[in-house]
């Protein structure tokens, strides 16, 4: 009876511990975007002066979008890919628009062209027939 508990203790905590190591993400990608999203966060908040109130929400969507748009990045190509970051990044101006007030709104918009671009396109790397 002893050697029972003994083995179904061992499996139980075999168990458990094989179920809390398996992690999908990694904590240094969750850094990264963070730090991502801090230092956009600062570049806007230059501009914007945030309130007190608006600082963490605004952090809070970026970060969102961030991971919304690299989890795109990874997974599309091409057209597709542009596509969903075209809507991520609509997405994300609307939602910003609950954030902001109407003057603060109108310069994000404006800014956000500069510092989020979608894509940078080097026009060597165009071909002639896509143009």
């Amino acid at each position: 009876m002893k050697t029972i508990k003994i083995l179904f203790t061992f499996t139980l905590l075999f168990t458990f511990s094989v179920a809390h190591a398996q992690f999908p993400k990694t904590e240094s990608d969750r850094g990264n975007v963070a730090y991502q999203a801090d230092q956009l966060t600062e570049r806007y908040n230059s501009q914007l002066a945030l309130t007190g109130v608006q600082l963490p929400l605004f952090k809070e969507v970026v970060e969102k979008y961030i991971k919304l748009a690299d989890d795109a990045k990874a997974r599309l190509d091409g057209k597709a890919e542009l596509d969903a970051l075209v809507e991520l990044q609509a997405r994300e101006t609307l939602q910003m628009n609950d954030i902001l007030t109407q003057p603060q709104y109108r310069l994000y918009k404006k800014l956000k062209y500069d510092y989020q671009p979608l894509k940078v396109v080097d026009p060597k790397d165009v071909k002639k027939g896509d143009q």
